[in-house]
């Protein structure tokens, strides 16, 4: 595992002030400190042409690593000078996913290995990987370009040699190379792209922005919610509204607006309105993680604050739903009854899987339907997980709030009504009879983690 890297933006005037540029809310120092950081590394140098404004954001000061910024020509300390390091050429913009796997690689003495794939097209100034440059094996695709990551061993090239490199660290890398062993490592070409002008960093803002939707995420939100979030979040990410601000500022206003509105369902416009509100408080849901993850600011706090705030606005919405229907029935009490067992039986849910959140050090509550429905061997899984695997999409809030709109639209108020009754009452007693299990699997999980961890420490010593 690589725990070190060095970051380079090349001194020359084609590329002057590369290093601001922004991409995606971000200037390319901060996003390519933040991926490397996101990729495991502990120790970052960075080499930048002199004069480059060295601004960095508060939160990429707080990520916890070692960082060195230097200008070309002064000499950079690796912190493990026996060990390997990752090589970042500061104009191509990567996912975090993309290092990550690159850095895993395993890279023995005297190697480099480089991370190649093919791009959609050739424009640009791309780096081919051809037998005329470097010595690759016949075998090698002749299309292949560089992704602009290397792992290099110090055998190879010294750390200290790179600061004499400045306006073409490629050719360093190049004549290294062929003094050692190089390896090829296919990278997705999804994941990286090149930045040299304005057209680049729109192509990199589409490449991480087309990595934002979630795998837990429903149905409704990947086909539907996401085609009008991800352009949301693409207007907002240059904004500079931080993802907290972006969950108070649209998704609570309209959710407890929507809640406002069906509270006093007078007519058809009301609740038509609600229910578009909701509806759009499901997709701005999506806005503030989207946002979050293509900054790579989030955080423990943020998925908390995200859940709770989310949570108080389907309170008040389900709320005001049972005060709607009271008033549109006055003399039907049942509406009341059922009602208020319903929001007793979310209340209920919801604490219990906050309980299994806070055990489990995560923010968000859809770990417990992971938990309980993926995360378990086939051969484990009971009716309860059997059931909730099949059918648990009903009960994730992009269906739901979708149900909801469009019983509104169609001004069947009483079909969402007694939708949420229904899931409300069955999500209670899927989650009651699970908990047991839930925690002891937790539990036993924890208790199998212990003697490895002291396993570790005692070889540590």
């Amino acid at each position: 595992m690589i725990r070190q890297g060095i970051l380079l933006f090349a001194d020359v005037r084609q590329r002057a002030g590369l290093a601001e540029r922004r991409v995606a809310g971000l200037s390319l120092l901060d996003r390519q400190i933040r991926t490397m950081a996101r990729a495991g590394l502990e120790h970052i140098t960075v080499f930048v042409p002199a004069g480059t404004r060295l601004r960095l954001e508060h939160s990429t000061q707080k990520l916890g690593l070692s960082l060195e910024c230097l200008t070309w020509g002064e000499t950079p300390t690796l912190p493990h000078e026996d060990e390997g390091y990752l090589v970042v050429l500061g104009e191509y913009v990567h996912h975090h996913a993309s290092l990550t796997g690159l850095v895993a690689e395993n890279l023995s003495d005297g190697e480099m290995v480089l991370q190649v794939g093919p791009p959609a097209d050739k424009v640009g100034d791309y780096h081919p990987l051809t037998a005329g440059e470097l010595p690759l094996s016949a075998t090698a695709d002749p299309d292949s370009v560089s992704a602009g990551a290397f792992l290099c061993s110090p055998a190879i090239l010294p750390a200290t040699d790179l600061a004499a490199a400045g306006q073409a660290p490629w050719l360093l890398l190049a004549q290294r190379a062929a003094r050692g062993k190089i390896r090829l490592v296919q990278a997705d070409s999804a994941l990286w792209q090149q930045v040299l002008d304005r057209r680049g960093a729109r192509r990199a803002k589409a490449m991480l922005f087309g990595q934002v939707t979630k795998k837990t995420s429903g149905v409704v939100s990947r086909h539907i919610n996401a085609r009008i979030s991800i352009p949301t979040s693409k207007l907002l990410v240059e904004t500079g509204l931080s993802p907290h601000a972006i969950t108070v500022l649209l998704v609570m206003t309209t959710g407890l607006a929507s809640a406002w509105l069906i509270a006093h369902p007078d007519s058809y416009a009301r609740i038509a309105t609600a229910g578009i509100l909701w509806q759009f408080a499901a997709i701005f849901d999506r806005c503030d993680g989207e946002v979050a993850r293509v900054k790579l600011c989030e955080s423990k706090f943020g998925a908390w604050f995200d859940t709770v705030t989310d949570n108080i606005a389907y309170l008040c919405a389900y709320v005001c739903l049972v005060l709607g229907m009271s008033q549109l029935y006055p003399e039907a009490h049942y509406y009341v009854y059922f009602g208020v067992s319903a929001v007793a039986s979310l209340c209920l849910t919801l604490f219990i899987m906050y309980s299994y959140a806070r055990k489990t050090g995560s923010g968000s509550l859809q770990h417990y339907l992971r938990a309980l429905t993926q995360d378990l061997p086939e051969s484990e899984k009971g009716w309860v997980q059997k059931l909730m695997e099949k059918y648990g999409f009903v009960a994730k809030r992009d269906f739901f709030s979708f149900f909801i709109c469009i019983a509104c639209l169609l001004d069947q108020l009483q079909a969402g009504y007694w939708f949420f009754i229904i899931i409300a009452h069955l999500a209670a007693g899927g989650v009651l009879l699970s908990q047991r299990k839930m925690l002891h699997d937790h539990q036993f999980s924890q208790s199998q983690k212990q003697p490895a961890i002291l396993s570790a420490t005692e070889n540590g010593r």
